[in-house]
């Protein structure tokens, strides 16, 4: 296993985890406004307890560890894929293929922004990727460090 000691393999690794935790925590997360599920609902009357701000804390939760699991899982595919990348080939072409597919599809699902004002839903969304982001990022790095 040589070629698993070369830095190129895991920060190509690395990368593409961050990337594919990314893209799942946003397909999570355009499936939940879907579904009506608003992640700024949150930061709307702090001090009053409700189900819809435990549904918007599960819906942050949700985000951040479809991030996780998913930059761990397309980083550890990727470094197999590219430490077998030979007999493999075909297979990385049909995962590619697959994950174009399934990224059309969430994307035509996407919904307009709910009844709050339009400045608190960029927010929580930007901060909301923020944290995806920085999930995903920390999923791929243990899946690349092993």
């Amino acid at each position: 296993m040589q070629d698993d000691q070369r830095p190129s393999v895991r920060l190509l690794a690395l990368a593409t985890g961050t990337i594919g935790g990314f893209l799942v925590a946003l397909a999570v997360q355009i499936l939940l406004g879907r579904m009506n599920v608003d992640i700024e609902a949150v930061w709307h009357d702090l001090f009053v307890a409700s189900t819809i701000h435990v549904r918007s804390a599960l819906a942050w939760w949700l985000i951040a560890g479809t991030a996780l699991a998913g930059g761990f899982i397309a980083a550890a595919a990727a470094r197999f894929l590219m430490l077998n990348w030979w007999p493999l080939r075909g297979l990385r072409w049909v995962l590619g293929a697959a994950m174009v597919a399934g990224l059309a599809a969430v994307g035509q699902v996407a919904s307009e922004p709910s009844g709050l004002d339009a400045a608190a839903h960029v927010a929580a969304n930007v901060a909301a990727m923020a944290a995806a982001l920085i999930s995903a990022c920390l999923g791929a790095y243990f899946a690349a460090r092993r």
